[in-house]
C-alpha cells in the first residue's frame, strides 16, 4: 500500500483559513500530520502537512487535496509526495 505526503500552503492566510482547511482535508480523507506556525502578524507562515488514508492512486490524492484546497477561498500551493519504503535487507 502506498503512502502519500500532501502538503498545502495557503496565501495571505489566517489561523482561521488553516482550521477550515483541516476540516475540509478531513473529508477527504487526510489526516494532519504537521501544522504551521502562526507569526506576531496573525498569518501563518509555513504549510500544513498531511497523510492520506486509504488505498488509491496518486492522481486521486492530488484530485482530493486540489478539491479540499480550493473550498477555502484563498490561494494555495500543494505538494503530494509518494513516501519510499525501505527495502527489506
Amino acid at each position: 500500500m502506498s503512502k502519500y505526503i500532501t502538503r498545502v500552503q495557503l496565501r495571505n492566510a489566517e489561523q482561521g483559513d488553516y482550521e477550515r482547511l483541516d476540516i475540509e482535508m478531513e473529508k477527504g480523507l487526510f489526516v494532519p500530520v504537521r501544522e504551521g506556525e502562526a507569526s506576531s502578524s496573525g498569518t501563518v507562515e509555513t504549510a500544513r502537512e498531511y497523510n492520506y488514508r486509504g488505498v488509491t492512486t496518486l492522481q486521486e490524492v492530488i484530485t482530493a487535496a486540489y478539491t479540499a484546497a480550493g473550498r477555502i477561498g484563498r490561494q494555495y500551493s500543494l505538494t503530494v509526495m509518494k513516501e519510499k519504503r525501505a527495502v527489506p535487507a
